[in-house]
């Protein structure tokens, strides 16, 4: 009877450490080579990324198949805003997948347009408030240079009137 309860206590602790190991281990990479390395392969792994201004976790999920083509997932948590505008504040926490072609090692925060998530629509949002507030600051001139297109007549007070005579 004891060794009945030794062997099943062995084969649970078995079970429970091919599970772990399976669904919810990923090896931590300690530097980019390691990480770009793991990407590259698109093989399960963690990487802590802290550049100056942002600490972006990583963590890569493993293949899957979208539209019939072989992707890597990836995950991206905003850690920690370290310096820049107040406004950025807003990433932290925030996350995303992204959906990277196998083989390739690239940022996946750089480029949002593979990406699903929370962090990508705050990123989208500040670049579109980034983007409404230099068109305000520079409209004049903006208004100036539409003016020197050929075929655009007059612009007054941001309306563009087209010459038909173009």
């Amino acid at each position: 009877m004891v060794k009945r309860a030794i062997i099943l206590s062995i084969l649970i602790i078995v079970v429970i450490a091919t599970i772990y190991l399976t669904f919810f281990y990923y090896p931590k990479c300690n530097d980019r080579a390691c990480w770009d390395y793991k990407l590259r392969e698109c093989s399960r792994a963690s990487y802590l990324n802290e550049p100056v201004d942002v600490s972006w976790k990583y963590t890569i999920l493993g293949k899957t198949t979208i539209d019939n083509v072989e992707k890597c997932e990836v995950h991206v948590l905003a850690v920690d805003i370290k310096r820049g505008l107040k406004k950025t504040e807003i990433l932290k926490g925030k996350d995303m997948v992204c959906y990277l072609p196998l083989g390739v090692v690239a940022t996946p925060e750089n480029n949002p347009n593979i990406c699903t998530g929370k962090l990508k629509e705050e990123m989208q949002s500040l670049i579109i408030q980034k983007l409404h507030e230099y068109i305000v600051q520079n409209l004049g001139e903006i208004s100036n240079e539409i003016a020197q297109i050929e075929g655009v007549g007059n612009v007054n007070a941001g309306e563009i009137v087209v010459n038909s005579s173009a």
